[in-house]
């Protein structure tokens, strides 16, 4: 990994933000790190790693800061993962990439949906995941008093799917894993069918997991909102793949799933949150998931 520029944010207080070229992302990534205090002398922090930066940083900060006042949460720094503030394409096209496995049918589908040309590639989670344990993590304890041993992985829609997609391939890149609101409707919920088959090949790792979802991401809601105006042939797609999409529903089956691991060092458990949405989620997610994820609630 190479480190571009680092400067300090001119807007969230006590934040570094590093430019990053991934040795095996052909892309620059941008990374916001803020602690929620700074661990005394001789002690290391905690790690909160969250997809999504442009979407998360605000949420995950405000979190980690407010709950650092009443000692909801331990010494952590929070970090955010995105794209430089002028990418082109947008971010939605990039974290298409780098947060799902292959699904060649889907990738017209995000562009037209964004009213962009050409196609959203998708297929970038090995590489993503690479990029966080081999690269980020490391230069992240080189440069801060953090304990890489005490790492989450948090990340909400498709970064809940890449959430769940690294616990079950790489489980042991963190400790604990906040899944919100997670796609698992994606390649007609391959993920699910994995998950099955990894939970009966191998032994319980050593993780806590919380997953949850929103009370209104549901069949009718997703429904009316990916029902507007699209080509024919796109519109068939998100029909397909989006049509009977019940997060809920689909969380529960993965908790089923994950229930099968068993061994002291492993725990899961899903939330429902009355009267949230798919946009409207984060907020209750990071509180309620940071908080029983670190044993304080």
């Amino acid at each position: 990994m190479k480190i571009i520029e680092k400067h300090k944010d001119t807007l969230l207080s006590a934040t570094d933000v590093w430019l990053v070229q991934p040795d095996n992302i052909d892309d620059i990534l941008r990374v916001c790190i803020t602690p929620n205090r700074v661990p005394p002398e001789g002690h290391r922090a905690g790690l909160v790693i969250a997809t999504d930066a442009e979407l998360s940083a605000g949420t995950l900060i405000s979190t980690l800061k407010s709950c650092a006042v009443g000692l909801d949460l331990p010494h952590v720094y929070g970090v955010s993962i995105g794209y430089p503030l002028n990418a082109n394409p947008p971010f939605v096209i990039k974290r298409n990439r780098d947060l799902t496995t292959k699904w060649f049918a889907f990738e017209p589908v995000t562009a037209a949906m964004a009213g962009l040309p050409g196609v959203a590639p998708t297929g970038g989670a090995d590489s993503f995941l690479d990029f966080l344990a081999e690269e980020l993590k490391p230069a992240l304890a080189e440069a801060f008093p953090i304990d890489l041993a005490e790492a989450t992985l948090a990340g909400q829609s498709f970064g809940g799917l890449f959430t769940l997609y690294a616990l079950l391939t790489r489980p042991e890149v963190f400790k604990r894993y906040l899944a919100v609101s997670p796609s698992l409707w994606w390649d007609d919920r391959s993920l699910l069918e994995a998950a099955a088959r990894i939970v009966s090949e191998h032994p319980a790792p050593t993780a806590s997991v919380y997953l949850c979802a929103g009370e209104l991401e549901n069949k009718a809601r997703f429904g009316r909102q990916f029902n507007g105006p699209m080509p024919e042939h796109i519109k068939s797609i998100v029909s397909h793949a989006l049509g009977s999409v019940d997060m809920p529903g689909d969380m529960f089956m993965m908790e089923q799933i994950l229930s099968g691991w068993r061994g002291d060092q492993f725990s899961v458990e899903a939330h429902v949150f009355p009267e949230e949405s798919h946009e409207s989620i984060m907020g209750a997610a990071m509180s309620r998931g940071l908080r029983r994820l670190h044993g304080k609630l």
